[in-house]
């Protein structure tokens, strides 16, 4: 069996997905990647999602931290990504750490309690949060977003109280998780490679991961399809009507 380009290209970007991190996208869009969430973003995707609950399954990605009642010299920070910090609060109150992002951009900090979260600038102002929704799959069970602009400022971030007087938290910067996905108009599970979006978040209805539809008004047109030789008409997108 002959391997094509095209089957080349996805082979390496399935090993990509396999690393700790993001794989690398056929198609670069390099503007989304200095803006916020997207204006109708509801949730986040799987893949965000799906990667934190593996550093949150993983012991070995566990670091223990105790918060301070308020910001103080000895409050800790939880600045490293693809970890949980298992953070102890104050019996039955909110406990304070620090979060200094390494990169700018929206962050998702995953909980493994539907708690409060509360993130505060270096002036000590609250910020909104960009999105916040809960999750499963895992031990974690919320999610909140922030916009973190600076990458100088070591940013509070107040949890609790919670039940035990112990979270877990998992923070990873969102568009580092942007996945495109493509418009299936006939619903053949072949998408239309010339109409995309680019996002972290869940995809619109009737957008798939998988691309390379030649004809995406006709369900029977698709690189699956069988070709019927002699109709004038390429119907597995292989650009040939012969074969």
């Amino acid at each position: 069996m002959k391997m094509t380009m095209r089957n080349i290209g996805g082979a390496l970007i399935g090993l990509s997905l396999a690393a700790c991190g993001p794989g690398l996208e056929e198609e670069q869009d390099t503007s989304w990647q200095e803006q916020g969430l997207e204006a109708g973003c509801t949730a986040l995707g799987s893949t965000i999602s799906s990667h934190s609950c593996v550093h949150s399954t993983n012991s070995a990605d566990h670091v223990s931290v105790t918060a301070t009642s308020g910001l103080t010299s000895s409050t800790p920070s939880i600045n490293t990504a693809h970890k949980q910090f298992d953070v102890t609060l104050p019996a039955s109150a909110a406990g304070t750490v620090k979060f200094q992002p390494a990169t700018a951009g929206s962050w998702a900090f995953f909980l493994t309690q539907n708690t409060a979260i509360t993130v505060k600038d270096s002036a000590g102002n609250t910020l909104s949060s960009a999105l916040t929704h809960s999750v499963s799959g895992c031990a974690l069970t919320k999610v909140a977003v922030f916009n973190l602009s600076s990458t100088t400022t070591a940013y509070q971030v107040v949890l609790g109280p919670a039940s035990g007087n112990l979270v877990g938290v998992v923070a990873e910067r969102v568009e580092d998780y942007t996945v495109r996905y493509y418009q299936d108009s006939d619903a053949d599970a072949w998408g239309n490679s010339s109409v995309s979006v680019l996002t972290a978040c869940v995809p619109p209805a009737g957008y798939i991961t998988q691309r390379y539809d030649c004809n995406d008004a006709n369900a029977s047109i698709n690189p699956s399809a069988a070709e019927i030789t002699g109709n004038s008409v390429d119907e597995n997108c292989n650009g040939s009507l012969t074969n």
